[in-house]
């Protein structure tokens, strides 16, 4: 088999450096690049040319998906699988309709990561989801609409509520600068200025 080279791009250095560690234990895949700043992931894409791409999908700046459309023009022969923590039905819908070749969870072991690889580069479409949850019926449209992940749903749920971005933090057991990067995303994409427009803005929906 030939060897599979490989761009990884996620943010969280502790996973990204240990995912690239994983992979150069097998022959069959060459890390070639690694990006930590998802604004940084075409640039490196086009220098690198990898045959896999793996990214994660809730990142500052640009999220996975957003990554993806940004690749897609260029993407030719290469894969693409999203690695995340977690992915619900409406998440997985949203990285098929964008072509990706895969999902899987950070939790996977590592032997399985291989033979999953491998089978995607072999053709295969393989979404391995541990956390596919049905979404609510009352917000689709808006989460849908707005292309809200579930961590930012249950972030917004938590706002919605009266907690402080410390006592979020404690809640989802996140440290205080991810529930302050997740709040910026959020603001970014309901292009909302201040609290008062997000508050209006769910009651609005009746979220």
């Amino acid at each position: 088999m030939t060897t599979t080279t490989v761009l990884i791009i996620d943010d969280h250095p502790l996973f990204n450096d240990g995912l690239a560690l994983i992979l150069k234990q097998s022959s069959d895949f060459k890390v070639v690049g690694q990006v930590y700043d998802s604004r940084q992931a075409l640039h490196q894409f086009q220098l690198l040319k990898p045959a896999l791409v793996l990214v994660d999908f809730n990142m500052p700046h640009l999220d996975g998906l957003q990554v993806i459309k940004q690749l897609k023009t260029y993407l030719n022969t290469c894969k693409v699988v999203v690695v995340s923590m977690y992915a619900d039905s409406r998440e997985l819908l949203m990285f098929k309709e964008e072509g990706i070749n895969g999902f899987l969870p950070k939790t996977i072991h590592p032997e399985q990561l291989y033979e999953t690889l491998r089978a995607i580069m072999d053709g295969e479409l393989i979404f391995r989801s541990t956390k596919v949850e049905k979404p609510e019926a009352v917000n689709d449209n808006f989460i849908l609409k707005y292309r809200l992940s579930k961590r930012e749903v249950e972030i917004l749920k938590a706002i919605k509520a009266g907690n402080s971005t410390e006592k979020i933090a404690e809640i989802l057991n996140l440290s205080y600068f991810t529930v302050e990067t997740h709040r910026k995303n959020i603001n970014q994409k309901l292009n909302i200025q201040s609290r008062q427009e997000l508050f209006d803005l769910l009651d609005k929906i009746g979220f």
